[in-house]
């Protein structure tokens, strides 16, 4: 449930961030005050540079909340009162006080809270604070009754204190548990307990079996600790790679030392490895600063274990400092593959409506010649012009349906006219057409060479079009 949670919280804070700062673009955009304007990029700007600690501090405050609040107090909200009786049902203490607990933390009136440690470090000026807190309950506030069906999903309806699953199936859970690099050392290995305990099963392991491992199994049991077979330690740094063989060696020692007790996945010593080794895993995913101060912590870590006696105890004396070694490495290469995975998303759902833009394109110059630089305006910044509105307003928007009808005014506007009525109009026209690509040019950042460029080359094809009408004696030239 725990997982969960903070799964949940990490898409919706990233969708709400990046939102926050589209809309003080997109506000920046639209406004004719080169003032306002620079205040509302400057702003978002401060959003983008503090969005990284903003999401560490509500993640570190959320945590806080889930150990620490009191007990949940029924009547908050339907769904919570719900889960925390489900919880009850299952006749186990510790499962209810910790729900009990959960529930307060993500309850509507914390979460409201916790928005103080987001807009700190955003630094959002008083005037844009409603608008952030506006934004927040609509992305994360209004939308917490979803997470509340997700953790109810988790538990059985009846009071039955195990769900009725499989072997298979418990060790195949742990095992996609332990996938989650965001474990730190204590929970990493409880569940390499359960996941060793579940295993020995149905072949229970003598209480002796460490007397008969000779000092190479010991060894071999020490180094598999670092040989996980997803990890290429090409794209580690050099630093990490010379800490981590280092430990590996600190760690056989201790393994030939506590032979009793090596075997326990709860041993201080492997605790410390596996999280290490499995942060190391996400270093390349993460910031260049949190990359370098990974190093420097870890290689302090190994350093203080190599001065202190090689045995286990002085390994529980460092989880604490691996574990604030590991976290930040961790949420901040999460942070950046959600980015990506955002990111690649968004591209995917671009190349999709460019297809439609240009399928809309293609029925208007459905069997017309056109001249290539038409060509190029149509299938290239108008179609950029055409997306940024059907992004920004929708598919059924009037701003989308003006700017389709500035294609066929195009097409009209460079097409010969036999009538003097219809060439008067079109010469007449030129000024608006002219006008409205200019303002589309602006909206997609098109820089001003390219964008006089583009309108000289249309006013010439005007040009071309009234010399080949057959009208003479009249100028076309405004």
């Amino acid at each position: 449930m725990n997982t969960l949670t903070n799964k949940w919280f990490d898409d919706h804070l990233y969708r709400y961030l990046e939102r926050l700062q589209d809309n003080f673009h997109r506000r920046a955009l639209s406004t004719a005050d080169k003032i306002e304007q620079d205040a509302l990029l400057a702003q978002q700007q401060r959003i983008k540079n503090g969005q990284d600690e903003a999401y560490r501090q509500f993640s570190r405050q959320l945590q806080h909340n889930i150990n620490n609040s009191r007990p949940y107090s029924p009547g908050g909200h339907t769904k919570l009162d719900q889960l925390l009786q489900r919880c009850q049902q299952q006749q186990n203490q510790q499962l209810s006080d910790h729900c009990a607990t959960l529930c307060r933390a993500i309850s509507p009136m914390l979460i409201l809270a916790s928005f103080q440690h987001l807009a700190k470090p955003l630094k959002i000026d008083r005037q844009h604070l409603s608008q952030a807190l506006s934004l927040f309950n609509v992305l994360v506030l209004r939308e917490a009754p979803k997470l509340y069906d997700i953790l109810l999903a988790q538990l059985p309806g009846t009071s039955t204190p195990h769900p009725q699953r499989g072997l298979e199936d418990w060790i195949s859970h742990i095992e996609q548990q332990l996938n989650e690099q965001n474990l730190n050392a204590r929970q990493r290995a409880l569940n390499e307990l359960r996941l060793q305990r579940l295993r020995s099963r149905d072949k229970p392991l003598s209480t002796d079996a460490s007397d008969k491992l000779s000092d190479q199994q010991l060894i071999s049991e020490a180094a598999a600790i670092f040989s996980r077979s997803h990890i290429n330690r090409r794209q580690l740094s050099p630093s990490v790679v010379a800490s981590l063989n280092t430990l590996q060696t600190l760690v056989s020692n201790v393994a030939l030392q506590d032979r009793q007790l090596f075997l326990n996945p709860l041993h201080p010593a492997r605790q410390i490895c596996h999280q290490l080794v499995a942060s190391s895993e996400r270093w390349q995913h993460a910031d260049p600063s949190l990359q370098q101060e990974f190093e420097r912590s870890l290689r302090d870590i190994v350093r203080g274990l190599e001065r202190d006696q090689q045995h286990g105890k002085h390994f529980s004396q460092r989880q604490d400092e691996v574990d604030r070694c590991c976290q930040q490495l961790v949420q901040s290469a999460k942070l950046n593959d959600r980015r990506k995975l955002h990111a690649e998303a968004g591209k995917r759902r671009i190349t999709r409506l460019r297809r439609k833009v240009h399928a809309l394109i293609d029925q208007k110059t459905h069997g017309v010649n056109l001249p290539a630089s038409i060509d190029n305006l149509l299938y290239g910044p108008m179609t950029s012009i055409l997306l940024f509105h059907w992004l920004r307003h929708g598919s059924n928007s009037d701003a989308l349906r003006r700017n389709l009808g500035l294609v066929d005014d195009i097409l009209w506007y460079i097409k010969p006219h036999r009538d003097w009525t219809l060439l008067r109009r079109a010469k007449d026209m030129g000024g608006d057409v002219e006008q409205r690509l200019l303002d589309g040019f602006k909206r997609i950042n098109l820089d001003d060479s390219s964008a006089r460029a583009l309108i000289d080359e249309l006013h010439q094809l005007r040009l071309i079009a009234s010399g080949m009408s057959g009208i003479s004696g009249h100028s076309d030239r405004p």
